[in-house]
């Protein structure tokens, strides 16, 4: 196998798997037909959860699962920080705001692999991660904030996009071996018409014409045939109609709730927090005896979980047992489930809550992936378990059915788009690339080992991905 010399990755932030094989069978991606895909097929890969932005990128450039670094929502709240400080500000954070990116280089675990540790010259455009790397690595320190925030006010989406791709040529001049960029225009467009709405449906054809111009570009360099191009998205999106005020039903249950970004949102003296991510999953906390007590008794919030099941909006609730099982209850039935050495052990309590044929209940995680890749809810079991690893998760968790969001007040727009659930629409994403890969199913965590791989490069130690290079 011939070693890549460059790498170039353009995450396509939000984009689904099925609106690309759509448009791809209609003829209307010509230069992603021609370079990416020829034999007309859209490879399917599933997500890592939660299913967001920020968390969800993490895989591509560490190799690891959001939570096994400390990262379980764009959204999340550390008791720990709570009891030692005292303060809302050191016990929660937000990596929703631009300016506030940059802490998942402080916040996720020192063990963390990253891209400047095989590529020491990689190049970021619009980056959330780049532990490892110089400033000057991230051309966009400087520009990503306008380039926001003029989205956010002029809600034209598509020119932060252009931003990207002049960044991105930029860094493709300077010789960089590895160039990753962030192109964010079909999640923003998302959030606000719905995923498959005509102006995101613009986005991704425009994108196919990103595609043409960078090739162009590296056959001028003479560099077309020793550049691998991938093209992939940190997690889908589903159409939303209903709005549910998740933090007002557990403040009506159990007093004071912390809402970050709610106004009014009690500061001090709160029973709960509720931090909604990509507003189709949340992460919720309970005082119980005390913030330094640790976890809750589940007996606390137990009856109020399985209650939220009754309405409409509510797809699955999830929670750590005291004897070490991960519970998660649905509309139709339960579960429970522990990681083993490589494996898991899913044990169905009468009906089975995502509704999969029968699994074993002891399964390699390969053999789940397999088992529940086209299935409703990919991946979900070892997904929650992933997710549940980090001491920041929620005491409970929560997810919306398709349709539904967790939340009924908006940060500048009302969403018709919602992500972060386990639902197939939020977890298939695109890849795309000019080399061949194995075939079967994949996750987004096993990008990293492959792309190494493929540069014919030393994989750095701690990454949980599974090389798919052919």
């Amino acid at each position: 196998m011939t070693a890549y010399q460059r790498t170039i990755f353009l995450l396509f932030d939000g984009a689904r798997w099925d609106v690309f094989q759509k448009l791809l069978d209609a003829g209307e991606l010509p230069n992603i037909h021609a370079r990416l895909a020829p034999d007309g097929r859209v490879r399917r890969a599933v997500a890592s959860f939660p299913t967001v932005s920020g968390p969800a990128h993490l895989p591509f450039m560490t190799g690891c699962f959001p939570g096994t670094l400390g990262a379980p929502g764009v959204y999340w709240f550390d008791r720990r920080e709570q009891h030692l400080h005292g303060s809302v500000r050191h016990s929660v954070r937000s990596y929703l705001t631009p300016y506030k990116v940059s802490n998942l280089n402080k916040d996720l675990e020192p063990f963390t692999p990253t891209l400047a540790a095989v590529w020491p010259d990689v190049k970021y455009v619009f980056g959330w991660y780049t532990r490892g790397s110089p400033d000057s690595a991230l051309l966009t320190r400087w520009t990503k904030i306008p380039s926001f925030v003029r989205g956010f006010l002029t809600r034209d989406w598509l020119r932060c996009d252009a931003d990207a791709e002049a960044a991105q040529n930029r860094a493709i001049d300077s010789g960089a071996s590895f160039v990753f960029s962030v192109f964010p225009s079909p999640d923003e467009l998302g959030h606000r018409f719905g995923p498959t709405a005509e102006p995101v449906l613009t986005a991704y054809r425009r994108m196919d014409g990103v595609v043409g111009r960078l090739f162009d570009r590296l056959a001028r360099r003479g560099e077309a045939d020793r550049t691998l191009v991938v093209l992939s998205a940190d997690h889908g999106q589903g159409d939303t109609h209903t709005h549910f005020a998740l933090d007002r039903a557990v403040g009506d249950a159990f007093g004071k709730t912390l809402a970050y970004r709610r106004w009014p949102s009690p500061l001090r003296g709160f029973e709960a927090v509720v931090l909604p991510s990509g507003n189709g999953m949340a992460n919720v906390y309970f005082r119980g005896d005390g913030w330094d007590r640790g976890r809750p008794d589940t007996e606390r919030f137990r009856p109020f979980a399985i209650g939220l099941l009754a309405g409409e909006a509510v797809d699955h609730v999830a929670w750590r047992t005291t004897d070490g099982w991960l519970r998660v209850t649905g509309r139709g039935g339960a579960a429970r489930m522990r990681e083993t050495p490589g494996g898991l052990i899913y044990v169905v309590e009468g009906i089975d809550p995502f509704g999969y044929p029968k699994l074993p209940a002891a399964m390699d995680v390969e053999t789940a992936l397999r088992a529940t890749e086209g299935t409703a809810y990919p991946d979900a079991p070892f997904g929650l378990l992933t997710w549940a690893r980090s001491p920041r998760s929620g005491d409970l968790l929560v997810t919306s059915r398709p349709g539904f969001d967790l939340r009924d007040w908006f940060e500048y727009q009302e969403p018709r788009g919602t992500h972060g659930g386990l639902h197939a629409e939020h977890a298939h994403v695109p890849v795309l690339c000019n080399a061949p890969m194995k075939e079967g199913p994949m996750r987004t965590v096993d990008l990293y080992p492959t792309l190494v791989e493929l540069a014919g490069r030393t994989l750095p130690p701690g990454v949980e991905g599974v090389s798919r290079a052919r």
